[in-house]
């Protein structure tokens, strides 16, 4: 079933538990167990029966907060489990431009260390790139093309600053028009989560929405350019993306569905307290409070599939309360503070 655009189907008021989802035969870490939850259902599934569902379709988009290690682990566990059962691939990621399609081509077929690969990207590669090792790794070791969906961090960084008009259709690859095509409850939730950005309290976020916009319709573009290509028309594709150009169906995959049609998946994993922000992305953050109703105008599941371990602490990411609860502050994970990820990308 796909969750690109909101339906009389799926009320406001209708009740969709909101736990978040991992790989059942990845460990948590301590005695937690994960669960996957299927949230039309409603109910925990086996790995087998999501992997089942997930060989029917033709994209599959894989969340995350791109600093989570066990983020990562679940999608090099995918990868793997999907090939076992000889399906093939092909992996988009958004921690690659389109323009670094030759770098990335070029390590594909090679055997260096994805430290190479960053020194061949110079300055302008993904800041923890060397994250994604077990990813890039375990891709090219399974014969799995890697393609680059991102636009250029500078040219998104522009729009954010001096707006569309400011760049021509050379430089945007023709998608002013695209970017300023966005779903309005994708807006809402954009504006209410940019809060956290210290950097934005005091001015207008037209301009930073414009800016996500762009980035997820140029990787929208991007995947449309695979399914049509000899690398991806035979096979499935899979999206890494953060959870922000994934949730509920916005951002990239709605604009995939509305090119295509094609029927996707949507897997995103639970934070559960396992983001560390440096003290740079500190600085650059401002508490934020959201709760459960604030998010209610959307009336539809945040994915199909979420991946969920225990919370670690008792604080949650977007400060959603649960009166009179005490939450264990242990949790299932390593240490780390449940607060938005600052990205100072724009």
């Amino acid at each position: 079933m796909s969750l690109s655009l909101p339906s009389k189907k799926f009320a406001a008021k209708t009740f969709f538990p909101l736990i978040l989802l991992l790989l059942g035969d990845i460990r948590a870490m301590g005695d937690c167990q994960p669960l996957i939850i299927d949230l039309l259902f409603g109910e925990p599934i086996s790995i087998k029966t999501m992997l089942d569902d997930l060989a029917t379709v033709k994209i599959i988009y894989l969340g995350e907060i791109h600093s989570i290690p066990r983020h990562h682990e679940i999608q090099t566990q995918i990868l793997r489990q999907l090939t076992d059962r000889q399906i093939e691939l092909s992996l988009g990621m958004e921690m690659f431009s389109e323009n670094q399609q030759p770098f990335l081509e070029k390590w594909q077929h090679g055997r260096e260390d994805v430290g190479d690969l960053i020194k061949e990207l110079g300055k302008d590669h993904w800041t923890n790139l060397q994250d994604y090792k077990s990813v890039l790794l375990q891709a090219r070791d399974l014969g799995i093309p890697i393609f680059g969906l991102n636009a250029p961090d500078g040219l998104v960084r522009k729009v954010a600053q001096e707006g569309l008009d400011s760049v021509d259709n050379r430089e945007d690859y023709g998608l002013q028009e695209e970017a300023r095509n966005i779903n309005p409850l994708y807006e809402r939730l954009l504006r209410l989560r940019l809060q956290v950005h210290k950097s934005f309290k005091d001015r207008s976020l037209d301009r930073i929405v414009l800016a996500q916009s762009f980035r997820d319709a140029t990787m929208a573009r991007a995947v449309t350019r695979i399914l049509n290509s000899p690398k991806g028309e035979n096979r499935v594709v899979i999206v890494i993306a953060g959870t922000g150009h994934l949730n509920y169906g916005f951002g990239i995959p709605e604009r995939v569905h509305q090119q295509t049609g094609l029927p996707f998946r949507i897997i995103l994993p639970s934070e559960s307290g396992e983001l560390d922000l440096s003290e740079e992305e500190k600085r650059q953050s401002v508490p934020a409070r959201i709760n459960h109703q604030d998010l209610a105008f959307i009336g539809i599941p945040i994915a199909d599939y979420l991946h969920a371990v225990p919370l670690k602490e008792d604080t949650y990411r977007h400060s959603i309360d649960f009166p009179g609860e005490k939450l264990s502050p242990e949790g299932c994970s390593g240490k780390g503070v449940r607060a938005h990820e600052a990205d100072s990308r724009y």
